[in-house]
């Protein structure tokens, strides 16, 4: 189901009652978009940190297997994960006030909503790269592979991220 649908249908009646108001629908449906991005961005951010949480773990491991060499590569990626969590958490949503001059338009929510969109779908990609780190150090071959392929999963993460803010700042 649709997020902004979902958030609708869970309104009580009052709410309902007053979103139906010339004036206050519109501003509502908007902060209803906002109040789901958010919701979005927390959920994409915790995914993420499960990731971040299942990578040190793989460091840990490599290091116990003598894996000294791969340190700094590991370090690399939790880094950049982090960095990309941060961002995630601490994005513009798009708000503008009920009485701001500057509104912010619904279509521009939505290109939002699909931005995070494409985020979430490329977690299967990051799980299965994930994976295959792990596999790689228990095998103690193909890390080198296993660690570029996470690099290029946060790569394009990080893209799609930088182009969902030049979203909110186009004219």
């Amino acid at each position: 189901m649709d997020p902004i649908a979902n958030a609708k249908s869970q309104m009580g009646a009052l709410e309902g009652l007053l979103s139906k108001l010339p004036g206050i629908k519109g501003y509502r449906e908007k902060e209803l978009r906002r109040d789901t991005d958010k919701q979005v961005r927390d959920t994409l951010a915790r995914e993420l940190a499960e990731h971040r949480t299942k990578i040190t773990a793989l460091q840990a491991d490599l290091l116990t297997a003598g894996g000294l060499l791969w340190m700094d590569d590991l370090e690399k990626l939790i880094a950049r994960l982090q960095l990309l969590i941060d961002r995630i958490k601490t994005a513009a949503y798009g708000y503008a006030g009920f009485f701001d001059l500057q509104r912010v338009k619904e279509a521009e929510l939505d290109k939002l909503a699909q931005f995070d969109q494409a985020l979430f779908e490329e977690l299967p990609r990051l799980d299965t790269a994930v994976e295959s780190l792990a596999k790689a150090i228990e095998a103690n071959e193909g890390i080198k592979e296993a660690v570029t392929a996470i690099s290029n999963i946060l790569a394009r993460l990080n893209e799609t991220f930088g182009r969902r803010l030049e979203t909110i700042r186009e004219p």
